[in-house]
């Protein structure tokens, strides 16, 4: 299943899936975003991949706060 919609997978797919359940439970909306920002980043581990990781999770936090209000109606 593509639980990143629009984003490739990566090992931060299960954030995605979490954001998903997120937004089918109509949690607000902000809070999931944040969630999957906090996820994402915090999934890097540590050094170099936690920079990787928390410019993963930024990009992918600015894209559903620009683009998820349709998939969040839709939950």
């Amino acid at each position: 299943m593509d639980y990143c919609t629009h984003f490739p997978e990566g090992w931060w797919a299960t954030c995605c899936q979490a954001h998903d359940a997120a937004y089918a439970a109509q949690i607000g909306r902000i809070e999931a975003d944040l969630g999957l920002l906090s996820c994402v980043a915090g999934s890097g581990g540590s050094g170099a991949m936690s920079l990787l990781a928390g410019a993963i999770g930024l990009t992918m936090f600015i894209g559903v706060r620009l683009f998820g209000s349709r998939y969040y109606r839709k939950s």
